[in-house]
């Protein structure tokens, strides 16, 4: 694929998104070089907030829920395993993590084609920014818990996963 196909469905991406943002009256930050934007989301776990990314690809945008928390040195291990006991049985988007530095995000992708591009809807952008925002509120509590030593991974999952 050449170059100028390949930025003309960055743009496609991005206009989709701006396009939502608009249609919706939501405040965000504009897509910069890397094409990414961004937006902040009130968040009803205890952390308050969470800034959505959004990466335009040529054959996907791509959502990272980005957390205001890095979980310590001392607790990522069980942080890691609270993540991945949350992942297990997820069917859109999942939780990463980075034991380099304790960065935890959720994750949500809209492929938009390889041979049939088209960019992402209305709807899908919806729907992907209520299933990230919904994940964070379902386990966001619970992953403060288990960062703060007051949770073992187990106990913290099951209690965020007692009303499915």
């Amino acid at each position: 694929m050449a170059d100028t196909e390949k930025q003309a469905k960055i743009m496609a991406v991005r206009e989709a998104v701006e396009e939502y943002f608009d249609s919706e009256g939501m405040k965000y930050n504009p897509f910069d070089e890397d094409n990414v934007a961004h937006a902040t989301y009130a968040s009803d776990a205890k952390f308050g907030h969470v800034t959505a990314v959004f990466h335009a690809y040529h054959d996907m945008l791509i959502l990272h829920f980005m957390l205001p928390l890095k979980a310590s040195e001392e607790e990522r291990d069980k942080v890691g395993e609270f993540l991945l006991r949350a992942n297990y049985g997820l069917k859109v988007g999942g939780f990463d993590f980075d034991f380099n530095d304790g960065e935890i995000s959720y994750r949500v992708a809209i492929h938009c084609g390889f041979e049939e591009f088209a960019p992402p809807t209305h709807e899908q952008i919806d729907v992907a920014l209520t299933i990230g925002l919904m994940m964070i509120e379902k386990y966001g509590n619970a992953l403060v818990k288990v960062m703060f030593g007051l949770a073992e991974p187990e106990d913290a999952v099951d209690s965020a996963e007692e009303d499915d």
